[in-house]
C-alpha cells in the first residue's frame, strides 16, 4: 500500500491506538449491517414509502368528496308525520285558529256553553328533485378534476421516491468508500511517523520532520472521524427511508462502478421529461378544478328550479263531550228552567296529494359570488404560472444533469489514472525520503494529493450514477 518496509509498518503508539479504536468501531457497525444491493433497496423501500402513502390517502380523499358533489344533486326523498290534540271551550259560537281545523263557527243559542276536542294525526312522503343543478355540476366537475390530479400525482411522487431511494443508496456507497480511503491515508501516515522517528533517533532529519508527520498523522485521524460519522448519517438516512429499525443500520453491498453512457441526445431527453409528465398534468387538472370552481361561484346568481311531491295519509278525530243550554224564566220571581246537556263526536281519514314548480331568482348576494369567482381565477393563475416556472425547472435539471453526465466519463478516466500515478508517487517520494533524496515536505504533499485523487474518483463516480437517476426520474424511463 506505501511501499514501507515491513519492519517500518509497525505504528506509533498513538497511531496504533487510534486506528484500532476507530477500526474496530467500523467494524462493529458493519457486523451488524444487512448488505443490499440497490435492487434490493427499492424492492424494500418502493412499497412501504410513507410519500406513496400519503398520495393512497389523497386520493380516497378526493374520491370521498366527489362522491359527496354527486350525492348533492340527486333527488331528495323524506318521510313527515304529526299529530296534534287541541281542547277548546267557548260560549260565543265562534272558535278561531284551531291548527287542523280552522275557524269554526257553532250556532249556539243563548246561555250555550260548549267544549270541543279535536285529535289529528299525519304521515307521508315528499320529494324534491332539483331540476337546474348549475351550481352542483360545476362542483362534481371542480371535484373530478381534483381526483384526476391526485391519481396523476401518484406518478411523479413514484418518480421522486425512487430518487431519493436511489440518491440515498448511492450516498451511502460513496461514504463506505470513503472510510478505506482515510484508513489507508492514517496507516500511511503512521507509517511515516514511524519512518521519521527512527531517522531522528539517528540524527538523520532535523525535529521540524517529526512534527509534520504527527500533524499529518493528526488530521488522517481527524478525517476517518468524519467520514465515520458521515457513513453513520449515510447508514441513518437510507434505513429511515427503508422503514428499517435505528439498531440495524443497511450496508450497501454493490460496489462503486462507472455507469454507461446516457443514450439519448438533449433535445430528445427534454422532449421526454415534458410529454406525459405527471406534475404537469395534475397542475392541468388543479387549474380545470379552479376553472369549475369558478363557474360554480358565478351559477349561485342564475335561477333555480325545483319540483316538489308530496302525498300522505291523515286521521281527524273530533270530540264535544260537553253541550250545555239553559234557560230561565224572569217576571216577579226568577225561574230556572230545565237545562240540557249533550255529546256528540265524529271522526274519519283523507289523503292527499300534490306536485309544486318552486323557482328562484337572486337579485343580489352582496357580492359573495364574484368575488369567489375572482379568488378561484387568481388561483388559477397561480396554477398557471407554477406550471411555466416546473417546466423551466425540468428544462434547468435536464440539461445540468445531461451536461454532467457528458463530462462524466473524461472526469472518471482522469481520476483513475490521478491514483494510479499518485500511488506510484508516493511508493517513489517515500523510498526517496528514506534515502535523504527528497525532503519530508514532498511526501506530504504527494500523500495528500493521492488521498485527494481516491476521494475525487469515488465523487465523481457517485456524482454520475445520481445524474443518471436524475434523467430517468425526469423521462420516467429507466435506460441501459
Amino acid at each position: 500500500m506505501t511501499g514501507v518496509s515491513p519492519a517500518l509498518l509497525g505504528l506509533a503508539p498513538l497511531g496504533a491506538v487510534l486506528l484500532s479504536c476507530l477500526g474496530f468501531a467500523i467494524g462493529g457497525r458493519v457486523a451488524q449491517a444487512a448488505p443490499l444491493s440497490l435492487e434490493q433497496a427499492l424492492e424494500l423501500g418502493l412499497p412501504t414509502a410513507p410519500e406513496r402513502q400519503r398520495s393512497r390517502q389523497q386520493q380516497a380523499r378526493d374520491q370521498a368528496l366527489l362522491d359527496l358533489n354527486l350525492a348533492l344533486r340527486r333527488p331528495r326523498l323524506g318521510v313527515v308525520g304529526a299529530a296534534s290534540f287541541n281542547q277548546v271551550g267557548s260560549s260565543t259560537g265562534l272558535i278561531t285558529g284551531l291548527p287542523t281545523l280552522g275557524d269554526i263557527s257553532l250556532g249556539f243559542s243563548q246561555n250555550t256553553y260548549a267544549v270541543l276536542q279535536n285529535s289529528f294525526g299525519n304521515v307521508g312522503l315528499v320529494l324534491d328533485v332539483n331540476l337546474l343543478p348549475l351550481r352542483q355540476g360545476a362542483q362534481v366537475a371542480a371535484s373530478r378534476a381534483r381526483l384526476r390530479s391526485s391519481r396523476v400525482s401518484s406518478g411523479e411522487t413514484d418518480r421522486q421516491v425512487r430518487l431519493d431511494l436511489v440518491t440515498a443508496y448511492r450516498q451511502l456507497q460513496l461514504a463506505q468508500a470513503l472510510v478505506p480511503v482515510w484508513q489507508q491515508a492514517l496507516q500511511a501516515s503512521t507509517a511515516l511517523l514511524r519512518d521519521v522517528e527512527a531517522l531522528h533517533r539517528h540524527g538523520l532529519v532535523p525535529r521540524i520532520d517529526g512534527l509534520r508527520a504527527r500533524a499529518l498523522q493528526a488530521g488522517d485521524v481527524q478525517g476517518l472521524a468524519h467520514s465515520q460519522a458521515q457513513l453513520a448519517i449515510a447508514r441513518s438516512n437510507l434505513g429511515v427511508r427503508l422503514g428499517l429499525e435505528a439498531t440495524d443500520p443497511p450496508e450497501a453491498s454493490d460496489p462503486i462502478v462507472t455507469q454507461p453512457a446516457w443514450p439519448l441526445d438533449l433535445q430528445t431527453t427534454l422532449q421526454r421529461s415534458l410529454e406525459r409528465r405527471p406534475l404537469l398534468e395534475a397542475l392541468q387538472a388543479q387549474m380545470d378544478a379552479q376553472r369549475q370552481e369558478a363557474r360554480a361561484a358565478r351559477a349561485t346568481l342564475l335561477p333555480s328550479l325545483s319540483l316538489v311531491a308530496g302525498a300522505g295519509y291523515s286521521g281527524n278525530s273530533l270530540a264535544v263531550p260537553v253541550l250545555n243550554n239553559s234557560a230561565s224564566l224572569q217576571g216577579p220571581v226568577d225561574l230556572a228552567l230545565p237545562g240540557t246537556s249533550s255529546s256528540l263526536s265524529g271522526s274519519g281519514s283523507f289523503y292527499n296529494w300534490g306536485v309544486a314548480l318552486l323557482m328562484r331568482q337572486p337579485l343580489y348576494d352582496g357580492g359573495s359570488s364574484s368575488a369567489a369567482a375572482t379568488a378561484a381565477e387568481r388561483e388559477r393563475d397561480l396554477l398557471q404560472t407554477d406550471e411555466q416556472l416546473a417546466r423551466r425547472r425540468i428544462r434547468q435539471t435536464v440539461v445540468d444533469a445531461w451536461s454532467a453526465l457528458q463530462a462524466a466519463p473524461a472526469a472518471i478516466a482522469a481520476g483513475e489514472q490521478a491514483v494510479t500515478a499518485g500511488q506510484r508517487a508516493l511508493d517513489d517520494a517515500q523510498r526517496r525520503y528514506r534515502a535523504m533524496v527528497e525532503p519530508l515536505t514532498e511526501v506530504l504533499l504527494v500523500q495528500r494529493d493521492l488521498q485527494a485523487a481516491r476521494a475525487a474518483l469515488f465523487t465523481s463516480q457517485t456524482r454520475q450514477a445520481i445524474d443518471r437517476a436524475v434523467l430517468e426520474r425526469e423521462t420516467g424511463e429507466l435506460l441501459p
